[in-house]
C-alpha cells in the first residue's frame, strides 16, 4: 500500500479559488500549501519542493507565465510538474503556458474527477521523468566506471612493468656485484699456491667487499632510515652515499635532525624521485655538483632538483624511457602530487615536485 504524502502547492491570488481547490484536494495523501501571488509562490516552491504546482495564469506582481519560466529555469525545482489554471476556452493562455513550460491545464470551473485524474497522470509523468534521469545517470556512471577500469588496467600493467624492471635491475646488480665477488672469493679459497695466512687475508678483503655490496643493494631497495627516522634522514644518507660513489657533490638544505613525518606514500615518492634524478645526473649530466631543495609550509611540500649539465629534450620518447621520467611522473601522480620538468640541450635540468599536504593524511 502506498502511504506517500504528495505536496501540492496552489499559487492563486483569488482566495475563493484557493479555498475551492483546498476543499477538492482534502484527502489523506495530499498536503496542500497556498501562496497568494507569483513572487510568494516561487519562494514557497523553493522552500517546499512540491510534487505538483497548481498555478493561476492571471496574477498581480508576477503572472503565472513568468512564475512558470522562473521555476523551469531553477535547478532545484525546475522539474516539478506544473498545472496552469485557465479559463475553459482560453486557447491563447494554453499556448502561452506551453511555451512557458507548463505540463497540463485545469479549466475553471473545476471538476473534482478531472482534477484527480490530472494530478494522478502528472505524478506518473514525474516518476517516469525521474526514472529517465536515473537511467541517464546510471548510463554515465557505467561509462565512467568503464573508463576508470581501462585506466586502472593500464596502470596495473605499468606497475607490473615497473616491478619487472626493478627485478631486472636487482638481478643485474646481484650478478655483477655479488655473483662476481662470490666467484672471486671461491677462487681465492681454492688457491693452492699461496700460504694459508695470505689466503685468509685475501678472503677477508673480498668478504668485506661482499658485505658492502649487499649493504648498498639493500639501501637502494629500501633504506631503513626512511621507515625508522623519516624522509630527512633517508635523503641525508642518500646524498652521502651518492657523493661517495660518484664524487658528485650534492648541495642541499636537508637537515637530518628534523623529525617531521609526512604521509608514507609522499615520503617514498620524494625519496625515489630524488634517487632516480641523482642517478640520471651521474649517468648523463656530466657535472661536479647538483642542487636539491626541500621546502615545506603548512599546505605544501616542494622538491626541487637542479643541475647545470648537458640537459636534454623532455619530449623525446627515448630520452623519457632512458631517464625514467615517465616513472617519476607516475609515482608523483599516484602519491597525489604534481610533476614538472624543464630541460634543454646544454641548458641543464630542473625537476619540481609539488604535494598538497591538505589533501593527504599523515
Amino acid at each position: 500500500m502506498n502511504n506517500q504524502i504528495y505536496t501540492i502547492l496552489v499559487i492563486d491570488d483569488d482566495p475563493v479559488i484557493r479555498m475551492t481547490l483546498a476543499a477538492l484536494l482534502e484527502k489523506p495523501h495530499y498536503r496542500v500549501e497556498m501562496a497568494e501571488d507569483g513572487i510568494k509562490g516561487f519562494e514557497r516552491a523553493k522552500q517546499l519542493n512540491p510534487d505538483v504546482i497548481l498555478l493561476d495564469v492571471m496574477m498581480p506582481r508576477m503572472s503565472g507565465y513568468d512564475v512558470c519560466k522562473r521555476i523551469r529555469a531553477d535547478a532545484q525545482i525546475g522539474e516539478v510538474p506544473i498545472i496552469m489554471i485557465t479559463a475553459l476556452d482560453d486557447k491563447d493562455a494554453k499556448l502561452n503556458g506551453l511555451v512557458a513550460g507548463a505540463d497540463d491545464f485545469l479549466s475553471k470551473p473545476f471538476d473534482k474527477l478531472e482534477l484527480e485524474i490530472r494530478l494522478h497522470t502528472l505524478q506518473r509523468v514525474n516518476r517516469y521523468r525521474h526514472l529517465i534521469e536515473e537511467r541517464e545517470k546510471l548510463k554515465w556512471a557505467l561509462s565512467d566506471l568503464s573508463e576508470k577500469h581501462t585506466q586502472l588496467r593500464g596502470l596495473s600493467q605499468k606497475i607490473l612493468e615497473a616491478q619487472e624492471n626493478e627485478r631486472r635491475r636487482v638481478a643485474v646488480e646481484l650478478h655483477d656485484e655479488i655473483g662476481q665477488t662470490a666467484t672471486g672469493l671461491k677462487l681465492i679459497l681454492e688457491q693452492k699456491t699461496k700460504d694459508k695466512d695470505e689466503i685468509i687475508a685475501d678472503a677477508r678483503a673480498v668478504t668485506n667487499k661482499l658485505i658492502q655490496s649487499v649493504r648498498e643493494i639493500s639501501l637502494n631497495l629500501r633504506p631503513a632510515e626512511l621507515d625508522d627516522l623519516g624522509l630527512y634522514a633517508a635523503l641525508d644518507g642518500l646524498f652521502k652515499r651518492f657523493t661517495q660513489q660518484t664524487k658528485i657533490i650534492v648541495r642541499h638544505n636537508i637537515n637530518p635532525m628534523k623529525d617531521h613525518r609526512f604521509n608514507k606514500s609522499i615520503e617514498t615518492a620524494i625519496f625515489r624521485i630524488t634517487q632516480e634524478a641523482l642517478t640520471n645526473v651521474a649517468r648523463h649530466a656530466e657535472v661536479n655538483e647538483v642542487n636539491v631543495a626541500l621546502n615545506v609550509n603548512a599546505n605544501h611540500l616542494w622538491l626541487g632538483i637542479e643541475d647545470k649539465g648537458k640537459g636534454f629534450d623532455p619530449l623525446t620518447k627515448n630520452t623519457n624511457s632512458s631517464t625514467g621520467l615517465s616513472g617519476m611522473e607516475e609515482r608523483t601522480n599516484l602519491a597525489g602530487g604534481h610533476f614538472k620538468i624543464q630541460s634543454a640541450p646544454d641548458k641543464g635540468t630542473f625537476i619540481l615536485v609539488d604535494f598538497d599536504l591538505t589533501k593527504t593524511e599523515a
